[in-house]
């Protein structure tokens, strides 16, 4: 796990060295073991910093080998290639030995060396071979290249950005920043889906127009010689072929699967940790751990506990702690420590987030960090591959609809409808796609204007060609399966990824995330839907089968999904003067899309009922402290 960034001159520039300078400093936090630059010029030959037209910046965290021959930038042996290289490729060891067969030989014991192997044997075709996250560019002085590559899902980022004399790449969006000629311009197409829909982190763009971010799954070439933006050539994407099978049959295939992901996932020279919220996924990788690991390995855990909240799963962390035996450490948050550090995590962060949740994973990586940890595990992904979230019991009741199951689907909408509060909002989310094809549009856009805060401005937004209209997800028997691979690539996990690498490399950890493989991702989707939801509406159908004897069953037979929540509620109190102290700054009053008054009378409303003040406002408070600290533009 490591920082790193890339800049090659247009037109003949240099690449001057004190923007080296910033960009190393600026990814410090990211690799704290070990800082290295290489040079070269336009044709592929290395050259001294001065006449640099390339130049390659890292920021080492040692996770693996830690020997500094495994720094980098990386070349090869024969010279030809010059590597930067952030996270880990956690089946080095297999491919290792399936090159040294075909001749290789390797100075280090590192994974970043395997990686040049593998590209130098099999080119762009050695990415569907990786299991692990990664984002690299790699230097071909032999071709005059350069190549861009980033993991199936997006896990380790890759931002680019041209400037007014340079092609800029980097970890974070923050350095690039700083890039000569990089305009700061609010995006609004993605402002919108944030403050309407809170959706983030999806695709090439971000919420600066002129950054952009490598696809997850995909890789690019650009040649030195004519520098152009990346353009990205796709090599994984989820495979959604669905095959009736006995569920046992399911069950066997996805714990298998699990366990040996976990074990390449331990792979570390430094101690590793696992964050544990008291949920399945994150006790799934807990109690998977112990089992791989024996009873002689030491495990340590680390919790946020909402003590006293209808949110608190401290009695469930308890148990998979308990049944682990852990090391386990909890965090505690008072709503002071929020005011104190929230303009530290909008750092952080680079771009806006959804909710308080932010903050207490926030929390969580510090502590681990102030254990000595260097590598975390944590359960992001399982609910997009398993179907965790209680919206995709609609998606299934459609499926069942669209396939003429009509007893299932009623057995399954009586069980629904149980659900409180979401029952029969589930239910009319299910009959959804089923409105004809020719009234998609305008319906989506008058329920996206009624959904959307009352304080949007919305012909601002229609004015520069925004889609108000969220993507519509076509009725049919899979629907089930197409709704999860949008939450894996587009509408969910993005930006929860996000979220998960800029909290803990702020504290110089490295995390890991088991459920992301592409065989356990093409797996997942090639189940029959009811192995994901069966006909009495328990979520995660399969995993709940396959962990059985592994994690205690009451944390199995758990109903409820509080999904990492925090209890605004209760520290909305303590928040309401920061709130109104936002929504009443100059920054605020600034802003053409927002109707700042109209947000502060329903804060003030909010409060006064005693309910918190909800996810609409949090992101319209997120978004101007975000626009103030960037100091970005509304053009």
């Amino acid at each position: 796990m490591c920082g790193l960034a890339a800049v090659v001159g247009l037109s003949g520039a240099t690449v001057p060295d004190e923007l080296c300078r910033r960009l190393d400093a600026a990814l410090a936090h990211r690799g704290p073991d070990g800082s290295g630059r290489a040079t070269y010029r336009r044709d592929g030959t290395p050259c001294p910093a001065g006449a640099a037209e390339i130049a390659l910046v890292h920021r080492r965290l040692a996770i693996i080998d830690l020997d500094p021959r495994s720094d980098q930038p990386m070349r090869s042996a024969d010279g030809r290639f010059e590597l930067i290289h952030n996270g880990e490729i956690y089946n080095y060891l297999e491919l290792r030995r399936e090159l040294e067969a075909l001749g290789h030989v390797f100075r280090t014991t590192s994974d970043t060396e395997v990686l040049i192997a593998a590209y130098a044997q099999w080119g762009t075709a050695c990415l569907p071979r990786f299991i692990g996250m990664f984002a690299f560019v790699l230097l071909d002085a032999q071709r005059r290249e350069l190549v861009l590559g980033r993991d199936p899902f997006g896990i380790k980022p890759l931002y680019w950005t041209l400037g007014a004399q340079h092609l800029a790449i980097a970890s974070e969006i923050g350095p690039l920043l700083g890039v000569p000629g990089v305009a700061r311009r609010l995006d609004a197409e993605r402002c919108y889906a944030f403050l309407a829909r809170g959706q983030t982190d999806a695709g090439a763009s971000t919420m600066f127009a002129d950054i952009r971010s490598l696809p997850a799954g995909t890789w690019a070439k650009i040649g030195l010689d004519e520098i152009a933006a990346p353009v990205p050539q796709s090599y994984w994407s989820p495979t959604i072929r669905p095959r009736s099978q006995p569920l046992q049959v399911s069950v066997d295939e996805i714990r298998d699967r699990f366990l040996k992901s976990i074990e390449l996932h331990l792979r570390s020279d430094v101690p590793v940790g696992i964050a544990l919220s008291g949920g399945i996924d994150s006790s799934a990788i807990l109690l998977a751990t112990r089992a791989i690991g024996g009873d002689a390995a030491t495990i340590r855990t680390f919790s946020f506990a909402a003590t006293g909240s209808e949110v608190d799963e401290s009695r469930y962390m308890t148990a998979a702690a308990t049944a682990a035996r852990s090391d386990h450490h909890i965090v505690r948050i008072d709503p002071d420590d929020i005011v104190r550090d929230i303009d530290r995590l909008i750092e952080v962060q680079g771009e806006p987030f959804g909710s308080l949740s932010i903050y207490a994973h926030y929390r969580v990586m510090e502590l681990a960090a102030q254990n000595g940890i260097k590598v975390m595990l944590d359960g992001q992904g399982a609910d997009e591959l398993f179907a965790g979230y209680r919206p995709y019991m609609a998606r299934q009741l459609s499926g069942l609809l669209a396939k003429g199951r009509i007893a299932d689907a009623v057995a399954l909408s009586r069980q629904i409808v149980r659900f409180p509060d979401t029952g029969l909002k589930l239910l009319a989310q299910a009959a959804e796609p089923m409105v004809p094809t020719w009234l998609h549009a305008p319906s989506r856009r008058v329920l996206d204007r009624a959904m959307a805060p009352a304080w949007l401005r919305q012909d601002w937004f229609a004015a520069r060609g925004v889609s108000l209209a969220p993507q519509h997800l076509a009725w049919g028997a899979d629907i089930l399966h197409r709704a999860l691979a949008q939450g894996l690539t587009t509408t969910v996990l993005p930006a929860l990824l996000r979220y998960e690498d800029r909290n803990s490399m702020a504290f110089s950890i490295e995390t890991r995330v088991p459920f992301l493989t592409p065989g356990l991702a093409d797996a997942a989707y090639a189940l029959p839907a009811e192995h994901l939801i069966d006909e009495h509406a328990t979520s995660k159908t399969v995993l709940r089968a396959a962990l059985r004897g592994l994690v205690p069953d009451e944390i199995l037979d758990r109903r409820d999904k509080i999904g990492f929540a925090t209890p605004d509620s209760l520290w909305a109190p303590s928040l309401q003067e920061w709130l109104s102290d936002t929504l009443t700054s100059e920054r605020a009053r600034a802003i053409p899309w927002l109707d700042p008054d109209r947000a502060l009378t329903a804060l003030r409303t909010r409060m006064a009922r005693g309910g918190g003040f909800g996810f609409d406002l949090w992101r319209t408070v997120n978004i101007i402290r975000w626009m103030e600290a960037f100091d970005v533009n509304v053009v």
